[in-house]
Order: structure tokens, then sequence, then C-alpha cells
């Protein structure tokens, strides 16, 4: 058991940093008397050094005394236990692994002079990526704003994704990448247009242009996709069949159960399948009246008060507005819960962590977070010493080695890691349930002008503010996140002396 730790460290510690810098290095001896020793061989030109590895520094002074004959320094882990007693007559250098790095900059300057050793680096066959492309800016959203008018240049749009199909090994000829890349300007023109400035319109114009705006990225996104259509013409045959979604007054012929749902047709279905590996809960036609709704699948349709619920960065004026509990909830690690190192004492990965959920509402229960997405068990309530209930989770992660890698987070300037409920059964995307409200805002201001005027200036004002806060939050999520699935680019956005912007 000790011996696979000491292998672990070495790798970690010894054998890593000599690779990173040009040495061939393997372990060359192991031995398990004592507590365990390696003795490790490194080699760059012509030059030979070793390193011993002992798991304590209380190691019998005879295996000191042996190892100084093999190698050119002795290392241990852990902390120092009368080193000079069990060193004794020993004249190689004894050291803290953790001071391996001032060893290695010593055999590194035996080995160079002013260049630095050429590596012979193998074939590169891996696929390649695009790394995450940062912004540093006193005000992101301005730098993401100019990152995507770039992308109103059909030149520019093109070799975008001539390197998209590149990464992805898609088959795009030249009239491809020339249609797509008109298709994917005039798209995000449109889509800009939409996106004016919040302060020459009022909220009516707003609504709709937001939803209008959200549409046209959304295009752009299919169309910027090696897989996806191949001219906007065909994007536009798809609305022809509807927008793909469909609204229906609640019983009471309010805010909170004005209904959205998804249809099998139209335009939102074909962009879900891009977002989901299976399809979507929806149905073949709109339902006439509320009792319908009982006779269809559950997820195939929410109020608005269930989608505004997905919505984390609402916050407080969700719960001033609305009863029921958010359909999210905060993730944060438990360190005094999990073991401090990614790695057991048989340097086997840790396949579970315990994780906090946290509602700050206080109106979830236990029962209620079995339908949250992941491979979460053992939900129990915890004491919170607030109105917040907490909840802690075991989260299964065999393959990863931290939980946050198999869970859908959203994070945002506004929120961290907040895990959200799905939307028509499997749709996890933040986009998505964004455009779905506006979508449905955008039927009550064109169709629906009695309802509207009491949210914009009558016995409903309350809904008037979420609305509005609602929009803001649009404004500076959504074209953030168009860019990244329009250019298949992370993008990671940092104010200036901020830790996340």
């Amino acid at each position: 058991m000790r011996l696979n730790i000491l292998r672990q460290d070495a790798e970690n510690s010894v054998l890593a940093p000599l690779r990173t810098h040009g040495w061939e290095a393997t372990i060359e001896r192991e031995d398990e008397e004592g507590d365990g020793q390696l003795v490790i061989a490194a080699t760059r030109q012509d030059v030979t050094r070793r390193a011993a590895l002992l798991f304590s520094s209380g190691t019998d002074n005879r295996i000191y005394k042996r190892l100084e004959s093999e190698a050119d320094v002795i290392l241990y882990r852990g902390e120092p236990y009368m080193v000079q007693s069990f060193t004794a007559g020993v004249t190689k250098p004894v050291k803290a692994l953790g001071d391996f790095h001032l060893i290695l900059v010593d055999w590194n300057r035996a080995t160079s002079g002013k260049l630095g050793i050429t590596q012979v680096m193998d074939e590169d066959t891996t696929t390649p990526t695009l790394e995450p492309r940062r912004f540093l800016s006193e005000t992101p959203i301005d730098a993401i704003w100019a990152r995507l008018s770039q992308l109103r240049s059909a030149t520019l749009a093109r070799k975008m994704i001539a390197q998209r199909a590149l990464i992805d090994h898609a088959t795009l000829d030249a009239d491809d990448i020339s249609t797509k890349g008109e298709g994917v300007a005039f798209a995000v023109r449109n889509a800009i247009d939409y996106f004016a400035p919040k302060e020459a319109h009022n909220v009516s114009q707003r609504v709709l242009n937001l939803y209008y705006g959200s549409l046209s990225f959304a295009f752009a996104e299919l169309l910027a996709s090696p897989k996806g259509a191949r001219t906007l013409a065909e994007l536009e045959g798809a609305t022809k069949q509807g927008h793909g979604l469909y609204t229906l007054d609640g019983p009471h012929e309010g805010v909170a159960d004005f209904t959205v749902g998804a249809l099998k047709s139209g335009f939102f279905s074909r962009w879900a399948k891009t977002m989901v590996a299976t399809s979507i809960v929806s149905v073949d036609q709109k339902p006439k009246k509320p009792d319908d709704l009982a006779a269809l699948p559950a997820d195939s349709w929410f109020t608005l008060e269930q989608l505004f619920a997905r919505i984390p960065e609402l916050g407080d004026i969700y719960v001033d507005v609305f009863d029921g509990p958010p359909a999210w909830l905060g993730a944060i690690y438990q360190p005094d819960l999990n073991q401090r190192s990614a790695f057991n004492a048989s340097g086997e990965k840790a396949t579970a962590s315990y994780i906090l959920l946290v509602d700050s509402s206080g109106r979830s229960k236990a029962e209620d977070l079995q339908a949250f997405p992941g491979p979460l068990r053992e939900i129990t309530q915890v004491a919170s010493g607030r109105n917040a209930r907490h909840f802690r989770v075991a989260v299964d992660h065999p393959g990863a080695q931290y939980w946050h890698e198999v869970l859908p987070l959203h994070s945002s300037p506004f929120q961290r890691n907040a895990l959200t409920l799905p939307l028509f059964g499997a749709l996890q995307e933040y986009r998505a349930t964004c455009v779905v409200i506006l979508y449905a805002l955008s039927i009550l201001v064109r169709y629906r002008p009695s309802l509207w005027r009491r949210i914009q200036e009558g016995d409903l004002d309350q809904f008037r503010a979420l609305i509005e806060t609602f929009l803001t939050i649009v404004e500076r999520m959504l074209p953030q996140q168009f860019l990244e699935t329009i250019t298949g680019q992370p993008i990671s956005v940092h104010q200036p002396g901020s830790f996340y912007s």
C-alpha cells in the first residue's frame, strides 16, 4: 500500500516535472524494506541523475547509506523527523520531496546553456481544440459585443466556420463554407439590430426585440455548426411551420399560470435536437383549453412561474413574486465531508464527493431534489442556521476526478454553480429557457393587451419588476452564450482586479 502512495507521489512531484523539462525519467527500482523506497533515474543529453524517494525521513540509517551509493539526492515524504540522527554519516543531499524543484533547477543548469534543450515532439494526432477565449475588460459585455460584431463580416464568418469544421473533422466544401458564412453574417447582423440599447425602448419593445434577436442568434448557431443547416432559407422554412412553441391561458387567466408548451414541428424542436442527446418531450398539436393539459405529458408544458423558477439570477425577486420553490439550487463543495486529496491512501481516485445543495428561499423539500439532474444520492436535509434549506448530497463521479464535472451546473456573473431542473424532459441549456420565456412574453405583448397593460401599470405591476429584471439578465447573458455556441469556443470574462465577472 505504501509503495502505491510512493509511486503516486513520485509521478506527481518528480517524474512529471522531469519529463516536462525534457528528461527521460522512470522508476528504476522499488523496495518495500523500511517503510518503502524508490529509485528514479533521469537522463537528458548524456547526463544521468538519480533520486531516491523514501516514505518518511524516519528510515533506518543503513537504508540511507545504501541509497547514497545509488542516488545523487535522497528525498523523503512528509515532515522531517530527526533527520540528522537517521542520516548520520550520509554525505549526499537529503531533502524534503517538496524541495525537488530546486534540485531540478540545478540538474537543468548542468545540462544546458543559454538555449534550452530542444525536445523532440511526437507527431500530434490529437483532435485540435479551441482554447477558451479570455476577455479582460472593465465592461465584459462590451468585449463580447465587439467579438460578435466581427461576425457581421461574411469573410470572418467563413473563416470561423472553416476552423470549426477542421476541429470537428467535418467535411465542408467551399460552397458550403461560403453559404454558411453568408447566413451567419446576416443572422448576426439581424440579432445585433434587435439587441438595441434598452434605454431606447419601452418594456414591450424590449421583449419583442430580445425575442427576435435571440431567434436570429439561434439561426446563426445552427448555421455555424458544421453539422447544422446549410442555408438561411432552410431555417426560414422551418419557421414557416411555426416557432415550435405554443401558449395557453391558465384557468385564472393570470401571469403565473400562463402556459408554454413544446410542439414536435417548427423551429424550436429542430434547435433543441442540437442540444440534447434524446428528443425533448413535446406534442403534435396545441391543446385548446386548460383542462386538456392534464392529458399531455407532464414535461411537455410549463407555467410562466415554473419557467421563471429556472432562472437563478432572479433570486429574491422570484421569491417575492411567486409562492412556489425555485427550480434551482446552489451547489457548494464540503471539504470537511471529503478526503483532502483526490486520491485515497491506496492511491485510488475518489469516486464520490459530498456537496451541499442550497435553497435560499427555504421552500424546497428533500423529495423535490429527486427531480434534479445528475448522479445524486443520499439526499439529506441538514441544519443551516438560516432561513435557507441545506441538503447534504452524495455525487457519484467514478469516471471523473471532480464532482462538478458530472453535474450540468450553470454559472454567470450573478450566480455561480446553480443546478437547475431540466426543461421539456432533458433540456438544460440556459439560453433555451430564456428564449421560451421571451416567446411567452412576446405573446402577452402582442395578443393579450389587456393582461399586459395590467402588468405594465395595473394591479399586476409586481410582474413588471420581475420581467424588467429578467430582460436585464438576458441582455447580459445571452450575447455571451450565443457567442460561445456560434464560434464553438468557451468564453472567460474577467474585470481587472476581480475574481469572476
